[in-house]
């Protein structure tokens, strides 16, 4: 296994995957000009035990909520798409069915989708008149409180190469700080113009050995890795029919309510003895879904499915934003095309018919 990760074939389909969609940046371009030798010291490093990963840069980004954000090196980056192309395969058939985030076929279409199809089950099932609800809930500072050690006995069982073990012990656990100052105005250009950046301190807490930077490549599958085994436990112990998660936020459909109070408190006790997690106090609900289940983006009936309010919202303001900069001049008007593909793409999946004419101002 680690053979393959270190492989100079595959080091080198990681590079390209780590460059789409940034082959103007600076430090893309500086990777790229001696990209063989860099390619081989890498594989050098790796093979040698060498290797630690470089220091990150550090930023919130407020675009539409407050989340700290860590910038890897351009060589990382590389390194952890030819660990999660190895890696991801050997997770991806324990992972359960209803677990939509950063899975290939999967996603949040496919998740406002899954949840239609559960209500649509549930009426069948249990007949018009009956009252569904559906509990919603969301860990606190899901990222932040990811325990490395308990992250790292998951992937040891599952994970035998040593070297592979170690390497991926490497990433978890090394965090150093670069100087945030003369990366920060490239990184403002970086991001959507919309975002609005300042310098912050690391989003992890060494002392504590808590926390996954969200600028990781690997923290997304690690991510994953953590909750799938809340998953096993609701889906196999709990038995519960129709669950459905989304990275942190999750939900369970039943037509018992005093069902779901009692579910919630056991999946709360199992999170705070198992993965030394804590539910968002402000974040648990128990709702009629006659009301509609707010996920993904969307607000999901049996029979349709609508745009959430603060979704179309954000997307509002932010094509707001963007026509103002294209009518200055200053983005292109490829990029405003883009935005307009991204809106549409969002509302097709939904009952919202002219809603897209309408935000555009009738562009097509």
């Amino acid at each position: 296994m680690f053979d393959e990760i270190c492989n100079l074939e595959q080091l080198l389909k990681a590079y390209s995957y780590a460059r789409r969609g940034k082959r103007e940046k600076k430090r893309v371009c500086e990777y790229d000009f001696s990209l063989e030798s860099n390619l081989i010291k890498l594989r050098y490093l790796l093979l040698s035990d060498n290797y630690s990963p470089a220091p990150y840069a550090h930023f919130t980004v407020y675009d539409p909520k407050t989340r700290s954000v860590s910038a890897p090196a351009f060589r990382d980056r590389v390194l952890q798409h030819s660990l999660v192309s190895t890696i991801e395969p050997i997770f991806e058939k324990r992972f359960i069915y209803d677990s939509y985030a950063c899975r290939k076929g999967k996603g949040t279409h496919f998740g406002a989708k899954r949840i239609k199809k559960f209500l649509m089950a549930a009426r069948c099932k249990y007949g018009k008149q009956q009252d569904f609800y559906v509990l919603q809930c969301d860990i606190q500072k899901y990222f932040q409180n990811i325990d490395w050690d308990i992250l790292l006995s998951i992937i040891s069982k599952v994970i035998h190469c040593e070297r592979t073990l170690n390497l991926i012990r490497k990433i978890i656990v090394t965090h150093e700080s670069t100087d945030n100052s003369s990366v920060l105005p490239q990184m403002q250009r970086q991001l959507d113009l919309f975002s609005q950046v300042q310098v912050e301190v690391p989003p992890v807490r060494i002392d504590e050995r808590k926390g996954l930077p969200i600028g990781n490549l690997t923290s997304q599958l690690f991510a994953n890795v953590y909750l799938n085994e809340l998953d096993h436990f609701v889906k196999e112990r709990l038995k519960e029919r129709w669950y459905a998660r989304y990275m942190d936020d999750f939900l369970i459909i039943h037509p018992d309510k005093n069902h779901l109070i009692k579910t919630r408190d056991r999946i709360a006790e199992y999170l705070d003895q198992t993965l030394n997690l804590r539910l968002h106090p402000r974040k648990i609900t128990i709702k009629n879904v006659q009301e509609g289940v707010p996920f993904v983006g969307y607000r999901i009936f049996y029979d349709h499915t609508l745009v959430r309010g603060d979704t179309l919202r954000h997307m509002q303001r932010k094509y707001r934003y963007k026509t103002k900069l294209h009518q200055k001049g200053k983005i292109s008007d490829l990029t405003l095309a883009k935005s307009q593909t991204s809106i549409q793409g969002h509302l097709k999946h939904a009952n919202a018919h002219g809603l897209y004419a309408f935000m555009t101002n009738n562009r097509v």
